[in-house]
């Protein structure tokens, strides 16, 4: 399997990148909450519905 890397746009964590190789497309359609480092909150990102499920845009902060 090849490697499937995540990047993430925007937000806290833009430019950062998450190793999603074993993810499937599914898994990949609903994003995440993030945990960030110094944040009580967590960060939402999600590929655009119609766009690249490699590129995750920030989507607001979720309170915990």
């Amino acid at each position: 399997m090849s490697a499937r890397i995540v990047q993430y746009r925007g937000g806290p964590l833009d430019g950062q990148e998450m190793d999603a190789s074993d993810w499937t497309d599914d898994h990949l359609r609903t994003g995440v909450y993030q945990i960030v480092d110094g944040w009580e909150d967590r960060a939402e990102y999600s590929p655009d519905p119609d766009g690249n499920l490699l590129v995750w845009h920030y989507r607001g902060a979720v309170p915990d």
